[in-house]
């Protein structure tokens, strides 16, 4: 009996990538994490972020992106991170994570565009959601490649435009200040004009380690000395009131 072997082709529905981001990424303030964070990753001194009603920029003065480095970055699941886990120039740890951000970007705002300049490649992709949800081409995105201008340094530009959604200001600079490593050597993160700094607050730091059913939680519980202060100077006022009644 002859057998006929033929093969199939798995596809995925290019909507389900936008879900999964969505999902991913519940709140739309990880996005931005995300790319101040492949910032990092690309060897960035300074990122600067602006956030507008219609509109969110981020740059970075990093490596920027050759062709292949593109592929890369729109490759779902990469393994470059895994394979390279320290990066060239300052050989940082790694932290960027499964490489889907960009397509959850989608979820707020109607149009992601990158700029990118490295050595001898400068390039911008726009990647238009209503265009790309239309496209017979399923799996590809307008590349242009521009003359490269040899006044500008290699970096990268990310812009979210027709934004769905809003974002409070405190809000992203909390979550920034909570998942970005702005305290790291050589890196500097500004939102809106201002430069996002470390919360300092002085005192006695007590370690914590707890394991609950969602998980071990973990972090400092701080007393502070305007803590301290305050709890002495009522009870210096609890004691003062008892000897007048006395």
């Amino acid at each position: 009996m002859n057998k006929q072997i033929r093969t199939l082709e798995i596809t995925v529905d290019k909507s389900h990538i936008i879900t999964i981001g969505e999902r991913l990424y519940g709140e739309s303030i990880e996005l931005i994490r995300e790319l101040i964070n492949n910032a990092y990753d690309a060897d960035a001194t300074e990122v600067k972020v602006t956030i507008e009603d219609s509109q969110i920029v981020v740059e970075d003065d990093g490596s920027g992106m050759d062709f292949d480095g593109l592929r890369q970055y729109f490759n779902i699941g990469s393994t470059l991170k895994r394979d390279n886990p320290k990066s060239s120039r300052f050989e940082r740890d790694r932290i960027g994570e499964f490489g889907i951000g960009k397509f959850a970007s989608l979820s707020a705002c109607s149009c992601f565009e990158l700029w990118t300049k490295k050595d001898g490649f400068q390039a911008k992709i726009i990647f238009d959601k209503e265009e790309w949800s239309k496209s017979m081409d399923k799996w590809h995105i307008p590349l242009e490649i521009e003359e490269v201008d040899r006044r500008l340094k290699d970096s990268t530009k990310v812009t979210l435009k027709g934004l769905t959604k809003k974002f409070n200001i405190q809000d992203v600079e909390r979550r920034i200040i909570e998942a970005v490593p702005i305290k790291a050597p050589d890196f500097s993160v500004y939102l809106n004009g201002h430069k996002v700094t470390a919360r300092f607050i002085p005192g006695h730091k007590i370690p914590f380690l707890e394991g609950t059913e969602y998980g071990v939680v973990h972090g400092e519980i701080i007393i502070s000395s305007s803590m301290d202060q305050d709890i002495s100077s009522q009870l210096k006022k609890r004691q003062l009131n008892w000897i007048r009644n006395q």
